[in-house]
């Protein structure tokens, strides 16, 4: 395993040592051969767009699908330099917006949650928001290979961040709440229907994590949104937005709907700014409200 993760080190290192404008271009490129070479996954987003999307003329849903597939190329070819850049090479790529609002949340006391997705390139968000967001960690689900997994977690971490694995993550984001963490919490993926609580988003019901939900209601921590654009110019614009205030009536399992509801709005409004930049590749929709038993089903 140590010589897989070597070996996965070095090619990703290596992948480094090109301009980042001419990598972005090669990244377009791959995202251009993965839109027309990978029917299941162009279909999903073309899918998902059209459903998130209704009246939208056909032009644009097979503009902005191609568009998500040559953002995301770009993507793939900008993680590479997380890993050999310093921090400030990094921050050099980036300019922060709304940061007085993550200074009135952390002002409070107990700690920040930042809610997040998979918008822009967010794992360059994350390193480059340092300087602002410190002490702070990320929950995160274990990536399926281990070398992978610990390579990722290397650039995670670069900048002292914690890494929390989502899994019986619960007792140790308290703890770092009460330490004055930030907590970025990603909220845009599709969940079991045990996991989760059942929302709208872009018009359809999604099942939606509610840990986001449960933890700012037993800590009182605010939730601030946090995202990333890829501007014109190829930096990224990171942001930080108001909090989204939280609804505390007194009866939790209300409070958490409208909550988790709420959140979920909240990132809805972010990704229509830029819906070519978001992560429609993922079937975000796939757990259902209802299934009919399979004897029902003849």
């Amino acid at each position: 395993m140590d010589l897989a993760y070597r070996l996965l080190y070095a090619a990703v290192w290596c992948a480094s040592l090109a301009p980042l404008r001419l990598a972005r271009l090669w990244g377009r490129l791959l995202g251009l051969a993965w839109y027309r070479l990978d029917r299941r996954h162009r279909r999903i987003v073309l899918d998902n767009l059209r459903a998130s999307f209704p009246g939208q003329d056909p032009s644009w849903i097979e503009r902005t699908a191609r568009g998500v597939f040559l953002h995301l190329g770009q993507v793939v070819s900008e993680i590479p330099y997380l890993l050999r850049w310093p921090l400030k090479r990094i921050e050099s790529q980036v300019r922060l917006r709304g940061v007085e609002h993550f200074r009135r949340a952390q002002a409070k006391g107990r700690g920040v949650l930042l809610l997040t997705g998979h918008l822009g390139n967010w794992e360059w968000a994350s390193l480059a928001a340092t300087g602002v967001v410190a002490p702070a960690a990320v929950v995160a689900r274990p990536i399926d290979w281990p070398p992978a997994d610990r390579l990722v977690n290397r650039w995670r971490s670069k900048t002292g961040h914690k890494v929390v694995p989502k899994t019986a993550s619960a007792r140790r984001i308290l703890r770092l709440l009460r330490q004055g963490h930030a907590i970025g919490v990603l909220l845009d993926q599709n969940v079991d229907w045990y996991d989760g609580q059942w929302v709208e988003f872009f018009g359809r019901q999604a099942c939606t994590n509610k840990g986001l939900a449960l933890l700012a209601r037993a800590t009182g921590a605010p939730v601030l949104p946090f995202y990333c654009f890829r501007a014109p110019d190829g930096r990224f614009e990171v942001c930080f937005g108001p909090e989204v205030e939280l609804v505390k009536t007194g009866d939790k399992t209300k409070d958490v709907w409208q909550n988790t509801q709420n959140y979920t709005r909240a990132l809805e409004e972010i990704i229509r700014q830029h819906p070519e930049q978001w992560f429609w590749l993922h079937q975000r929709w796939k757990t259902r409200p209802y299934h009919l038993w399979p004897r029902e089903r003849n």
